[in-house]
């Protein structure tokens, strides 16, 4: 192997690697049962949700003039893993808008949970609105 393949596998590695965080739904007063509780059901309805929307969808046009006559057609299989995977992602959007709905914000876990109390950790989602404008100058030293 040539020496910019093994920097750039071991630079992708590092990078996958590091990317590993954990993420953790909280709401202030609420339990951890009941969190469990309203994320299975969103996850319930979510999963409902997508199988209505892509369960007769196929995605890949099986008859019709543009395969007529052709020796070889796409593979069917490819289409169907795609639609899987597409409908995976739309259930996983559905659960987080259902979650959010219910007024609950998704918090990145720190590596010591203890240490950090819920109020203080840093919610994950839109950014907050930035603080007012002064026309203030600064004091001068």
């Amino acid at each position: 192997m040539r020496r910019s393949s093994i920097a750039a596998v071991a630079a992708t590695v590092t990078l996958l690697l590091g990317g590993c965080e954990q993420y953790t739904w909280e709401r202030p007063g609420t339990t951890d049962a009941v969190t469990e509780a309203d994320r299975r059901d969103c996850r319930q309805q979510a999963q409902q949700e997508a199988f209505r929307s892509y369960a007769f969808y196929s995605g890949f046009p099986i008859m019709g003039p543009g395969y007529w006559g052709y020796r070889y057609q796409p593979d069917y299989w490819l289409w169907r893993q795609r639609l899987e995977s597409d409908r995976f992602f739309y259930e996983n959007r559905l659960t987080n808008f259902c979650m959010r709905n219910k007024g609950y914000t998704l918090v990145k876990v720190e590596d010591d949970v203890q240490a950090v109390p819920p109020a203080n950790r840093t919610p994950v989602g839109p950014p907050a609105a930035p603080p007012p404008v002064t026309n203030t100058p600064p004091p001068r030293r």
